[in-house]
C-alpha cells in the first residue's frame, strides 16, 4: 500500500526523517484482525446499547396498566431520563477527550447493565424512574465513546463501510429484543415485562468487561495528547496483529513526534476559550448548523416513532409486538444499502443522508393516509429501513467533521442538544397518540424529516475519502 508523504524533511544523523500524518501510518497497518477485533468489541457494546433501545415501547402499555397512568404521564420516562443522558454525557465526554477512551467506556456501559437490572425490580413508578435515571446517565457514553473508539482505529477507505456495517450487530440485537419482548411481555401479563427488562440488561456486563479485556488506547487520541512514546506502543501492537513491521514505515531509532504531522483545519489551539466552541468558529460554524437540525430531527423522529409505535398499532387494530418487530426487521437491508452508498465516490456520505431522508417522508406519509393490513406492516418496514440506518450515518459524518481533541465533545453536543428537545417530544407524542387519530402522529413525523431534508440539501462538506482532523 501507497503511503503519502510529507514533502517537508527533518534533518537526523547526517540523513532525513519521513513525515507522516496519523491517516498516512493506520493506512499502512490496514484493515485487519486487530481492526476486526474492534469492531467486535464496540460492536459488543452497541447491543448492548441496542436492546435498551425498544424498552420504554415495548413495555410502555404493561407499565401504564400496572401503576394505572396515562400515556402523558408516561412520558415522564423518556422526558426525564433524557436530563441524566446530557448529565452522562458531558461528564464522559470530557473524561474521554481528557483522559482515554478506556474506562469512561466500560463505565458508561456498566452503567446501563447495573441499572436495568436493577429496574426490573422496582415496585412504584416512581423508584423505576429513580433507577433508570441512573441508568441513562450511561447510556449517552455509548454513542459519543463507541464511534471515536473505532473510528481512530481505521484506515480511511473503510471508515465509512465498517461503520455502517457498526450498525448490523446493533440491528440484530434490536431484533432480538423485539423477539424476546413479543414472547415474554404476552406470555407472562403480570411480570412479563420484568423478565424483559432484566433480561435485556446483561449483554452490558459482557460489553464492559469486552472493553476492559480490549484495553488498547487510540493511538491518535494519545498523539494528540503528546504521549508518543505510549502511542508508538498501540501503534506496533496493531501492525504486528495485522502482519504488518511498523518499522518498515517509521525508522525506529527516530522519536514518534519527529515523524507526525497534523491534519490541522487551522483553529489557534492557544486561544483561552473552552475547546468545545472551536464547533462554532469559522471553518465549522455552517456544518455545525446544519449537522444540528439534521441530528435533532432524526433523532426525535426516531425516538417517538419506536416508542409510540406499539400504541399506534393498537388504534389501528394490529398486533403491536408482531408489527413492530416484522417492522424493525427492515432496518437491516437498509444497513446494507448505506454501507455501499457511502463508499461510492459519486454518492458519498451527504447524498445517501439526502437519499434517505427522502424516502423516509414519502413513507411516514404513505402510513399515514394509506391503510389496511396490508399497507401498514408495509409501510413501516420501509420506514424502519430508510430511517434506522441515518443514525450511523450521522455518527460517522459528525466523527469525521471534528477534530480527535474535542471529538467525543462534538457528539456529545450534538446529542445533548437531541436530549434537549426530547424533553418535551415524548409528551407531544403521548398527546398525539391520545388523540386517536391515526394519520396525526406519521404526519408529523413526516414534516420532520421534510425539515432534515432541507438541512441535508444546505450541508455541503463531504467526509468520504478524506483523513480525520488533528489539532496538536
Amino acid at each position: 500500500m501507497s503511503v503519502q508523504k510529507d514533502e517537508e524533511r527533518a534533518p537526523l544523523l547526517g540523513g532525513t526523517v519521513p513525515r507522516f500524518k496519523v491517516d498516512d501510518i493506520l493506512n499502512f497497518i490496514g484493515f485487519g484482525p486487530f481492526q476486526v477485533a474492534a469492531y467486535v468489541m464496540v460492536g459488543l457494546t452497541y447491543m448492548a446499547f441496542s436492546f435498551e433501545t425498544l424498552l420504554f415501547a415495548l413495555i410502555s402499555l404493561k407499565v401504564q396498566d400496572e401503576w394505572s397512568i396515562s400515556a402523558v404521564q408516561y412520558a415522564n420516562l423518556p422526558a426525564l431520563t433524557c436530563i441524566f443522558n446530557i448529565l452522562g454525557g458531558v461528564v464522559l465526554s470530557y473524561l474521554s477527550d481528557h483522559y482515554g477512551r478506556v474506562w469512561p467506556y466500560a463505565i458508561s456501559v456498566a452503567m446501563i447493565g447495573v441499572g436495568g437490572v436493577a429496574s426490573a425490580f422496582a415496585p412504584d413508578y416512581t423508584t423505576f424512574l429513580l433507577i433508570r435515571f441512573f441508568a441513562s446517565f450511561g447510556v449517552m457514553g455509548v454513542p459519543i465513546l463507541a464511534y471515536p473508539v473505532l473510528i481512530e482505529f481505521l484506515p480511511v477507505r473503510n471508515r465509512g463501510r465498517v461503520l455502517a456495517l457498526l450498525t448490523l450487530l446493533p440491528a440484530l440485537a434490536v431484533c432480538a429484543s423485539g423477539g424476546l419482548g413479543w414472547w415474554l411481555i404476552p406470555t407472562y401479563p403480570v411480570h412479563g415485562w420484568r423478565y424483559f427488562t432484566a433480561a435485556i440488561a446483561f449483554p452490558s456486563f459482557v460489553a464492559a468487561a469486552g472493553r476492559i479485556l480490549f484495553f488498547y488506547e487510540s493511538p491518535r487520541f494519545l498523539v494528540s495528547q503528546g504521549k508518543f512514546t505510549q502511542a508508538r506502543g498501540v501503534l506496533v501492537a496493531m501492525a504486528r496483529m495485522n502482519g504488518k513491521r511498523l518499522g518498515d514505515l517509521l525508522p525506529e531509532r527516530v522519536p514518534l513526534q519527529d515523524m507526525i504531522i497534523p491534519d490541522s483545519d487551522g483553529t489557534d489551539r492557544g486561544s483561552s476559550l473552552p475547546k468545545l466552541l472551536t464547533i462554532f468558529s469559522r471553518p465549522y460554524i455552517r456544518r455545525t448548523l446544519c449537522l444540528s437540525v439534521v441530528y435533532v430531527c432524526l433523532t426525535a423522529g426516531y425516538y417517538c416513532t419506536t416508542v409510540f409505535l406499539p400504541a399506534l398499532l393498537t388504534q389501528l387494530n394490529l398486533n403491536p409486538y408482531f408489527t413492530s418487530f416484522i417492522s424493525i426487521l427492515g432496518q437491516i437491508p437498509g444497513i446494507f444499502l448505506i454501507s455501499i452508498l457511502t463508499e461510492w465516490p459519486c454518492v458519498g456520505r451527504l447524498h445517501t443522508l439526502r437519499l434517505m431522508t427522502f424516502f423516509t417522508v414519502v413513507f411516514f406519509l404513505l402510513f399515514a393516509f394509506v391503510r389496511n393490513n396490508v399497507s401498514i406492516p408495509v409501510t413501516g418496514i420501509m420506514i424502519f429501513f430508510f430511517m434506522v440506518p441515518m443514525l450511523p450515518l450521522m455518527y460517522t459524518i459528525l466523527s469525521e467533521s471534528y477534530p480527535t481533541e474535542i471529538r467525543a465533545q462534538a457528539l456529545n453536543f450534538f446529542n445533548t442538544l437531541s436530549a434537549c428537545f426530547g424533553l418535551g417530544l415524548p409528551y407531544l407524542g403521548g398527546y398525539l397518540v391520545e388523540q386517536g387519530i391515526p394519520w396525526l402522529f406519521p404526519s408529523m413525523a413526516a414534516a420532520l424529516f421534510a425539515i432534515q431534508l432541507m438541512a441535508a440539501l444546505i450541508l455541503n462538506h463531504e467526509t468520504h475519502g478524506m483523513s480525520l482532523l488533528d489539532n496538536f
